[in-house]
This record gives structure tokens, sequence and C-alpha cells, in this order.
């Protein structure tokens, strides 16, 4: 998988689970607590693959390398 492909990925699960914690915070009291730790799990896993893939990323174009396919 490409590695941009798998930033954007990562981008766009951590945005939508932060935004869903923060309506479920704010619009909805009874939210079941399943559900809040499921996001947090969902983002706890994807934060650490943002991070190692973003460095990467930097890493390659510091060394004045082009991503691979």
């Amino acid at each position: 998988m490409n590695i941009k492909r798998v930033r954007a990925f990562s981008r766009i699960v951590l945005g939508t689970a932060a935004v869903l914690l923060g309506l479920f915070q704010l619009l909805w009291a009874g939210v079941p607590d399943a559900v809040i730790r499921t996001l947090g799990i969902v983002i706890l896993i994807t934060l650490p693959v943002f991070a190692f893939v973003t460095v990467r990323m930097a890493m390659a174009k510091r060394n004045g390398q082009e991503q691979e396919d």
C-alpha cells in the first residue's frame, strides 16, 4: 500500500473519530460507555500509525528520495 494512502486513511480515521467523540460528548449525554471506549481505542491505534508514516515521509523528503508507489 502506498505510504501516502496510509497517511490519508489514518487522517480520515482520526478526524472522523475525533468529530464523533466531540459530538457525542456535546449533544448526547446518554452515550454508552462502550462507544466512547471504542472511539478512544481507535484513536490510540491510529495515532502511532499516523506518526510513523509522517516521520517516514519526512525522512524520505529530507534524503531527497521519492515515495514508492
